[in-house]
């Protein structure tokens, strides 16, 4: 199973309202609409003259001062933490021309808690990109210091900040880690079973929807935890209200400039108040400041003079901060328009261009994390995503209205010195932390009328939300556009088949995963309800049907080659009864998708079917399957078989020298059995996998696509505890560990038939309802709703040299010791894999317990091949 750390990060929520007092004439609409004298943008409404709201006085019964809310004052930052924003603010801004909006704080929490974990090069990267001191402890500081303001309680709003690290219930983490987390970052650990995809989301879903009052109740699915090793979550939830909140009444629809020529009608609201502001000749720009309640958080809005402006802002942002020290309190006549937006961005490509790039690749350190089984595995960040929702009007709680335009007319006006800003073209926005100085939030707003997402319900606040999710993949990124992530994803399912079906098993266990998926997933085709959740859920698909279909259709592609070098053929047939009609819809995927025919055939007559059955599955396997059903098996009540049949056919490129081959002991139970062992000395791929206590060895097929990846435990008895230990340790994650090494290897030569109903170990895997009569496989026909009653899994394995019997001699024959390489004797029960290099995919796997006897025979020279063969029913 290959380990992943699944990282969401800060899942935000900002709720603002707002206040005061407004005036917007014709006049004034004309000049910062630039419409000529006789046109009206918005009809009658634009030719009314609306009077300044009535102030009301506010009833203060909880503050001694009533000048608190006069003392309104603004200190620029040091700009040396915020390059980092800045420039991720300016990269997010190229991808696209719409409306954006991010987390710049939110991110930095997450990676400084990635850095606590990182080594070397990956930490290097992470600590020069963010900002971040090499003094670990100077980061941890500064940090605590920011979670610190951020967790203090305020009447005036809330905020609400958690951290938590889900850890799966079988990985221990380091205590170092863990105190760090909980000490500076604030973060708890908790053990989840990530084995149980469902209700490790539903506990994950529960404390972010916690967290953010209920406003991202589904941060992640199952899928999204299935096979995880950690979830590290960042939550934060913000409400307050604008310090000078603008009048409800004063709001009026008028022309957006999206572009110089796309006009869109918008909700414009205003306000004239006191506000910090200046305008700026280097960014051609005017920049308002506009305070929350509570003096701490404050929104910035930089808005350019011409419409085609807001490039030239996007571009000298890192010099923005010389331009907030120039910001003065003025009288400001504000005009901005509501909006709400919501947005996704993934962040990985920005961060890479930023130069954090060795976090994304395999060669990554993050041995911080945990220790025991995950002590020497490495993984690697494949997967950030930010959510982020924002919804801004002009309304807060009457209280609020009433008491900040008292505050109004406090301040009074002076029309000689009124300043004008009018946003009614794109704009750039940022949230700042006015104690600590940090950015919230960035966004922009680009056409204030699009509403995406699902946050769509209209109130009197405004809404940020932002979710990160970065995702840890060992070995193999996890994008959903990535194939080759596509089929590790699907291999999860084959580490757990290996362990049921060898579970308790004596004796010589072979399956083909990659046929048993065929199967699968010609009956998930077919399958609803809880019957396709289990079969999903095991395979690790996608729930959206279409995208389904692509993985399976992509994977079962993978499964032909020929070359001179090897065959790999996969066949998939159905035989349906002819008293029964499949759906259209079902038949047709059968044949496009998962390039299956479906043969009717007349289950009454036992006999011919299983005459028929046999000869395609014989026809497909080249003869090594003669027969995969018998007639006993069959009656007039059977409604389908299913039927896969995969062949493999590959010569080693390292040939094993016949005349080296001799007898020799395999240790089964501390018994001795004479086995004809093969020799083989030259440099080979080989690791000693410390967590699995077993040596590694990899031994490639001609052509180097394909290979047979051996696992050997260090004990003779040592097989069971080795599969029981695999799904701590993923196979790309064992191949990453493996170096060309000078090995003299004996194997022994071995041939396995196993015909298995694999139910049971299916059923081990939480696929139930399949195999019973609640299952519901509604797809497949018209007026019926079959189950599935057996699945008979039938492969056919030899490995050798194809040469023989000169072993007599040669185990009297002097084999050259090596000096400085391994000598790996495969002497005990063992674990093999064939597997599929380009793609990933696991064709064959299984152990080894009772190898071929040795047998005197003529030498034969020919080239040693092995043939894996299968089918199922």
């Amino acid at each position: 199973m290959i380990s992943i750390v699944y990282i969401t990060f800060f899942a935000a929520q900002i709720l603002l309202c707002s206040s005061a007092t407004a005036n917007i004439d014709p006049n004034t609409l004309r000049d910062v609409f630039g419409y000529g004298s006789t046109y009206n943008p918005i009809g009658a409404v634009a030719t009314e003259t609306y009077r300044q709201v009535v102030a009301v006085t506010p009833y203060n019964e909880t503050l001694v001062d009533p000048d608190y809310w006069d003392l309104d004052e603004f200190h620029p930052s040091a700009a040396n933490f915020d390059k980092f924003d800045w420039t991720l603010t300016k990269r997010v801004a190229a991808v696209s021309g719409d409306n954006f909006l991010i987390s710049p704080l939110g991110l930095k929490l997450a990676l400084a808690i990635l850095t606590e974990a990182a080594t070397g090069n990956t930490k290097l990267e992470l600590s020069s990109v963010l900002g971040f001191a090499l003094d670990r402890r100077e980061v941890r500081i500064k940090f605590s210091t920011i979670i610190d303001s951020l967790k203090k309680q305020n009447p005036e709003y809330v905020l609400n900040l958690g951290s938590r690290i889900y850890i799966g219930d079988y990985v221990l983490p380091r205590q170092r880690f863990a105190a760090i987390a909980e000490e500076f970052y604030k973060t708890e650990i908790r053990g989840i079973d990530f084995y149980n995809p469902p209700e490790a989301s539903k506990q994950i879903n529960a404390w972010v929807s916690n967290i953010t009052h209920g406003k991202i109740p589904d941060l992640v699915d199952d899928d999204d935890v299935s096979g995880v090793v950690a979830i590290i979550l960042n939550a934060l939830y913000f409400k307050g209200s604008w310090r000078h909140q603008f009048p409800t009444n004063a709001t009026k629809s008028a022309p957006f400039f999206v572009t110089p020529d796309l006009q869109k009608p918008v909700l414009f609201m205003n306000i004239k108040e006191k506000f910090y502001f200046t305008e700026s000749a280097n960014f051609d720009a005017k920049i308002l400041r506009m305070p929350y309640r509570g003096n701490k958080f404050a929104m910035f809005i930089i808005v350019p003079n011409s419409l085609t402006g807001l490039s030239r802002i996007m571009n000298g942002l890192s010099d923005l901060h010389l331009e907030m020290n120039n910001l003065q309190e003025r009288t400001v006549d504000v005009t901005m328009p509501k909006f709400q937006f919501d947005y996704t961005s993934k962040l990985e490509s920005v961060l890479k261009e930023l130069g954090i790039r060795q976090a994304f690749e395999e060669t990554a350190s993050f041995p911080g994390l945990a220790r025991g089984q995950l002590l020497h595995q490495r993984l690697r960040v494949s997967k950030i995503v930010q959510k982020s929702g924002i919804e801004v009007n002009e309304i807060g709680s009457i209280a609020h209205s009433a008491t900040e335009i008292g505050i109004v007319n406090k301040f009074g006006e002076d029309d000689e010195n009124d300043y004008e800003v009018v946003v009614n073209k794109p704009f750039l926005f940022f949230i700042q932390d006015e104690y600590t100085k940090q950015l919230l939030f960035t966004g922009r707003v680009s056409d204030p009328s699009i509403v995406d997402g699902d946050y769509k319900v209209l109130c009197s606040i405004m809404r940020v939300l932002i979710c990160f999710v970065v995702t840890f993949a060992s070995l193999q990124t996890l994008d959903c556009l990535d194939t080759r992530a596509l089929y590790s994803r699907l291999n999860f399912f084959d580490i757990d088949l290996l362990k049921y079906s060898a579970e308790n098993k004596h004796g010589n266990v072979m399956v083909s995963p990659a046929s048993i998926k065929s199967t699968l997933a010609m009956l998930l085709e077919g399958a609803t309800g809880e019957t396709a959740d289990e079969i999903r859920s095991a395979l690790r698909l996608s729930s959206v049907k279409d995208d389904l279909r692509e993985q399976l259709n992509l994977y079962l592609k993978a499964l032909h080659s020929n070359s001179t070098e090897t065959v790999l053929e996969n066949a998939n047939a159905i035989f349906v009864s002819n008293k029964l009609r499949l759906k259209k819809d079902y038949e047709t995927n059968l044949r496009y998708v998962y390039f299956s025919e479906a043969v009717p055939v007349n289950f009454g007559n036992n006999g011919v079917v299983a005459q028929q059955i046999n000869a395609w599955v014989n026809g497909k396997t080249k003869g090594l399957i003669p027969s995969i059903v018998d007639q006993a098996q069959i009656n007039a009540f059977t409604e389908m078989i299913v039927t896969n049949a995969l062949y493999f056919k590959g010569s080693w490129m390292q040939a094993f020298n016949p005349k080296f081959t001799r007898p020799a002991c395999f240790y089964n139970k501390g018994v001795c059995h004479n086995v004809a062992m093969m020799e083989l000395q030259t440099d080979i791929q080989y690791a000693y996998v410390d967590n699995l206590r077993a040596h590694a060895v990899e031994l490639p097929y001609a052509g180097k696509r394909y290979s047979m990846i051996l696992l050997v435990p260090i004990e003779r008895d040592g097989c069971a505890a080795l599969i029981r230990d695999l799904p701590f340790m993923s196979l790309p994650q064992i191949s990453d560990l493996l170096e060309s090494t000078e090995v003299q290897l004996s194997l022994p030569k071995f041939t396995v038939d196993y015909n298995e109903d694999i139910i049971q170990a299916l059923k081990s895997m939480r696929i139930n309802a399949l195999f019973s009569p609640s299952a519901n496989l509604s797809g497949i026909f018209e007026g019926t709703t079959p189950y599935v009653s057996n699945l008979y899994h039938k492969v056919h394995m030899s490995v050798d040299e194809q040469g023989t019997v000169a072993a007599a001699a040669s185990a009297a024959m002097v084999v050259p010791l090596i000096n400085d390489g391994v000598e790996l004797r495969v002497d005990r029960p063992f674990v093999f894999f064939i597997r599929d290099n380009k793609l990933g995919l696991v064709l064959f796997e299984g152990k080894i317990d009772e190898p071929t006897e040795y047998v005197e025979k003529p030498i034969n020279y020919r080239v040693k091949t092995s043939r894996p063969f299968f089918g199922i029913f």
